[in-house]
């Protein structure tokens, strides 16, 4: 078994505390993801992933483009995915599918500098999100499950980066739904949230340095 044995632990009190204290100084902030605003048409998603799952374990996926002024859309051999509006706040998306029963769809929305706005009980949830509509069918058949993953890194709980679908015994024919998105700016486009470490692996990576450096000082006075 792996073992980190620590020898006269009292030699590595300073270059610990030294080691800790770089550990919790904050790096650099990033810049971080800026909405441009909250309307959001069907053509100013460029670069969305979409990912179909088929019943029969295969699966394709597209790219979202523009279709036409204020529409867009991403399609595969069997399936469809689009929007026509100047806003996707209230305006219902089309998906469709023939031949083959579906099993999931997902919708990756950061690539295309978008991201997913949910309804929040307190107004307006994340700054400059305004309202948001979480998923709700407006037509066909719905799915058995539905989820948003992957929180934006300003988000304080109501914009996602993934809307994913799931029907049990698979899906064809047209489902339209409801789903509000938002974009980022140019210059701050849309990131996901980056894990926080555990405060464990921080004294973990602190205890490591320690070493480190106290092995270095040792070689040096041996030298």
């Amino acid at each position: 078994m792996n073992r980190l044995s620590i020898a006269n632990p009292t030699h590595l009190v300073p270059a610990l505390a030294a080691s800790l204290a770089l550990a919790t100084i904050a790096a650099p902030t990033n810049a971080q993801t800026v909405v441009s605003g909250y309307t959001t048409g069907g053509d100013d998603m460029n670069g969305m992933q979409v990912l179909v799952d088929f019943l029969d374990g295969s699966s394709e996926s597209a790219i979202w483009g523009t279709t036409g002024y204020n529409a867009g859309g991403a399609f595969g051999t069997t399936w469809g995915l689009s929007l026509t509006s100047s806003t996707t706040f209230g305006a219902p998306w089309t998906f469709s599918a023939t031949n083959k029963l579906v099993r999931s769809l997902s919708i990756n929305a950061i690539p295309g500098n978008t991201m997913w706005d949910t309804d929040w009980p307190t107004y307006p949830g994340t700054p400059g999100s305004a309202n948001g509509w979480t998923f709700q069918v407006a037509s066909g058949q719905a799915p058995d499950a539905y989820s948003y993953s992957v929180p934006i890194d300003i988000s304080v709980g109501d914009i996602w980066g993934t809307l994913s679908m799931q029907w049990l015994n698979g899906f064809t024919g047209t489902m339209r739904f409801y789903g509000d998105t938002d974009n980022g700016t140019a210059s701050n486009p849309v990131q996901a949230a980056k894990p926080v470490p555990e405060p464990g692996t921080i004294l973990a990576l602190a205890t490591v340095g320690a070493l480190s450096a106290a092995t270095r000082r040792r070689r040096n006075q041996l030298g």
